[in-house]
């Protein structure tokens, strides 16, 4: 591991990233951790254990776990039509919940890069309001239900809803008392929201080809930052749905879910 870490070291000393930070653990224990490089570079503030980052579509497995959990508890099954439990499903009414899980259902899935807004504008934005549009752009289906393989973040902002109705509660909520709470994971290290003093930045390269095209995806100009060396750093922003991608944390609070997920035992 050494060697490894010589490496990464070497990759963020020139430049090739702004920082690494990874954790090998089994089931009990940590076995070998890393961590280099800055999580704001301007301000040479460097990674640490209490450094947080955007999952982002490791979140889904979040959800997936929440889905998994109702059926457990009797409160749902995966086999469900969608529309038993969501009158107003706009999709065909074949649809599954299983389907919406494995991303055969065949919603389609409009690229999302544009599905964000600014932590400054987070307590006056309408997730609702947002999907509906999305919703009533995107309302046909790709093929026909389990017929593909294609993979949809739509399909997970509708699992967040279902999870929502079913449960009788918001989507965070849940997941902060269902998910969290019972691994012992504290808010602080894991959860919906950003914390700007230990939130790593995001960059992209000044000047490569991603960042000519993020031109068509993103507003440029509100979404990033004055160019620090040969990095553009992002502003703070949240993804506009949090059951596809909104989780926010430490490497080891993301470590101590896996290895919950990993005990047998219970």
């Amino acid at each position: 591991m050494d060697e490894a870490d010589k490496l990464l070291k070497a990759q963020v000393d020139r430049g090739k990233t702004p920082s690494v930070q990874y954790v090998i653990f089994n089931g009990q224990e940590i076995i070998h951790k890393f961590q280099y490089g800055y999580a704001d570079i301007a301000r040479r503030k460097k990674v640490t254990n209490n450094t947080t980052y955007n999952a982002f579509s490791v979140t889904k497995t979040f959800t997936a776990l929440a889905t998994l959990q109702l059926q457990e508890h009797g409160r749902l099954r995966i086999d469900d039509r969608v529309k038993q439990h969501l009158p107003n499903f706009p999709y065909s009414a074949e649809i599954t919940i299983r389907q919406l899980l494995t991303h055969s259902s065949g919603i389609p899935n409009p690229i999302p890069l544009s599905w964000i807004h600014l932590f400054r504008e987070h307590e006056m934005f309408d997730r609702k309001s947002f999907f509906e549009e999305v919703l009533q752009r995107n309302d046909r289906i790709k093929f026909s239900p389990n017929k593909q393989f294609s993979y949809s973040n739509l399909g997970y902002i509708i699992l967040g809803r279902l999870i929502e109705q079913v449960a009788g509660m918001s989507y965070e909520k849940y997941i902060e008392e269902r998910v969290f709470q019972p691994i012992g994971i504290a808010e602080r290290d894991l959860s919906f929201t950003i914390d700007p003093a230990r939130l790593a930045k995001g960059y992209q390269k000044k000047i490569s080809f991603t960042n000519l095209m993020l031109g068509f995806m993103i507003d440029k100009k509100k979404y990033l930052g004055k160019a620090e060396g040969k990095w553009k750093p992002f502003r703070f922003f949240y993804v506009n749905g949090a059951p596809y991608g909104g989780l926010i944390g430490t490497p080891n609070a993301f470590m101590k879910y896996i290895q919950a997920l990993m005990n047998t035992e219970h």
